[in-house]
């Protein structure tokens, strides 16, 4: 085992040793050096069973010169280390991979004691709600600065919050400045509050559950500032969760440089094209998506001019307006380079209890590196 490793581990250990999981936040990492900055990363964990392995290049990626290692804590839990990301703030995200029924959560990410490290902690879980071992897709991003567009990212630090909470500054960022705050509406039922701003584009919104339990958070629709979280039976529960909101900007924060895409599919309603709620870094307007669908719960979407050796895709379930069943949870049952141009992202979506379900999701493809 090399220093570097051993370090590495060091490092983990003490973290769980000292850090409870209400704690399992950025902002916990006070005694470090002020060191920030800026990381974005994107890991696809293929092995689920191996113990520790670093993932190919092709479809991982960070923008620092540190590797990634992901390490297998117990069923369904795992660690990503992103070396030499010494990032405060931020947010993760993480989804699913696979054609099975299984959901994860962030259960926190951390700035590592003892090597200059950001550390995520991920769960996976069945459709029950017990412990699986999957693949998955974890994505990291403290972008503070977008050029175009919004960017706007925040973890909530408290599932029961009294009245309306104002975040600490590093909870959150918003590009347009100004306070997040949330509020809880009703059991494992938010509202979140930011500075309004009109834009064109149709917005991007993706929400992910923080926490070691079963637990899945859906946004509502994109424009509808509000999220709900249910256990694995489908009952509203208190949790924590993870936002990342923005137009004309990729999920990790960019507005130039990859070819990047963030679109819907309204499977309730099962159409066959994508009508202008897409946005596409390669295009002048909105569009650059079409979906078809494939079966209950089963969409491709093939999205226009993203088509590299290199990217990653993310999906999220969101509500619709009237709040109509069922609810549930989608993952990425993969993606692949189409022709010479295009991208073919497959999603799978169920309802709680892990029957296949259409539902209305939220696709977002970026390329790594920029091509």
């Amino acid at each position: 085992m090399g220093t570097r490793t051993r370090r590495a581990l060091t490092a983990l250990s003490t973290l769980l040793l000292a850090t409870t999981l209400t704690g399992a936040l950025p902002a916990q990492a006070d005694p470090l050096p002020p060191l920030d900055p800026m990381v974005t990363a994107t890991v696809y964990a293929h092995s689920p069973t191996t113990a520790e392995y670093r993932p190919g290049w092709g479809y991982t990626a960070t923008n620092t010169e540190g590797g990634v290692l992901v390490r297998r804590t117990g069923t369904g839990a795992y660690t990503v280390v992103l070396e030499d990301a010494p990032a405060r703030g931020g947010v993760a995200h993480v989804v699913a991979y696979g054609s099975g029924p299984v959901f994860c959560t962030v259960a926190g990410w951390y700035r590592s004691l003892a090597a200059p490290d950001l550390l995520i902690q991920v769960r996976c879980f069945a459709a029950t709600g017990a412990p699986v071992d999957s693949r998955f897709v974890a994505t990291y991003s403290n972008a503070r600065w977008t050029g175009d567009g919004r960017f706007t990212w925040f973890v909530t630090d408290q599932a029961v919050p009294v009245g309306l909470r104002t975040l600490a500054a590093t909870y959150r960022y918003d590009s347009t400045g100004g306070e997040v705050r949330y509020e809880r509406l009703g059991t494992g039922h938010y509202r979140f509050h930011m500075n309004y701003r009109y834009d064109y584009s149709f917005p991007m919104a993706h929400v992910t559950a923080v926490g070691s339990t079963g637990v899945h958070c859906q946004i509502g629709p994109p424009d509808h500032w509000e999220v709900w979280c249910r256990n694995a039976a489908g009952n509203l529960v208190d949790a924590r969760f993870a936002v990342t909101y923005g137009r004309r900007v990729g999920l990790l924060g960019h507005s130039t440089g990859p070819r990047m895409h963030t679109g819907v599919l309204y499977g309730d309603q099962t159409l066959g094209v994508v009508p202008g709620e897409n946005w596409n870094s390669t295009l002048p307007g909105l569009g650059g998506a079409a979906v078809q669908h494939l079966g209950t719960g089963h969409y491709q979407m093939r999205i226009t001019g993203t088509g590299t050796a290199y990217g990653t895709a993310f999906v999220n379930a969101f509500r619709n307006d009237a709040d109509r069943p069922p609810h549930g949870y989608c993952g990425v049952a993969g993606w692949a380079r189409s022709g010479s141009t295009d991208t073919v992202v497959t999603v799978r979506c169920y309802a709680y209890g892990g029957v296949p379900s259409n539902l209305n999701a939220r696709v977002s493809y970026t390329t790594w590196p920029a091509a």
